[in-house]
């Protein structure tokens, strides 16, 4: 298994390699409403396929150029079906909240273990809400 910081710095690489940072336009407003859609859409594949992957099993074998049928909303670079389903978007989650992570140097792991060192001292169902 890979850290979260591992994580982190393989995500930022891609992003970096793919064009997508740095970007000195985006706000920390913009990067909270991409972690948000991110939610909304596994919300969405929840609606549609409940927690069922819709990946198909096996990747196509690229023959230099797609299939006829090959739906083009997927990359075209080896024909890799793009990933379906609640899985797929909580890991589309967990890469941009590693990704921001890392370009505003915060460590994850020591804040997941700082804030559920705090978490095990409440109570039980504090906050008094249902929701």
């Amino acid at each position: 298994m890979k850290s979260l910081k591992e994580m982190s710095e393989e995500v930022y690489n891609n992003c970096v390699e793919k064009g997508w940072d740095p970007d000195p336009n985006r706000t920390f407003g913009d990067e909270c409403a991409l972690l948000h859609s991110e939610i909304s859409e596994a919300l969405e594949a929840y609606r549609d396929w409940k927690f069922e992957d819709v990946t198909p099993p096996e990747p196509l074998q690229h023959s230099g150029k797609c299939p006829a049928s090959w739906d083009h909303r997927n990359s075209c670079i080896g024909c890799l079906p793009k990933p379906e389903g609640v899985g797929s978007e909580f890991a589309d989650i967990l890469i941009r909240l590693v990704h921001y992570a890392r370009v505003h140097n915060i460590d994850l792991e020591y804040e997941y273990e700082r804030k559920m060192a705090y978490n095990r001292t409440r109570s039980f169902r504090h906050g008094g809400r249902n929701l």
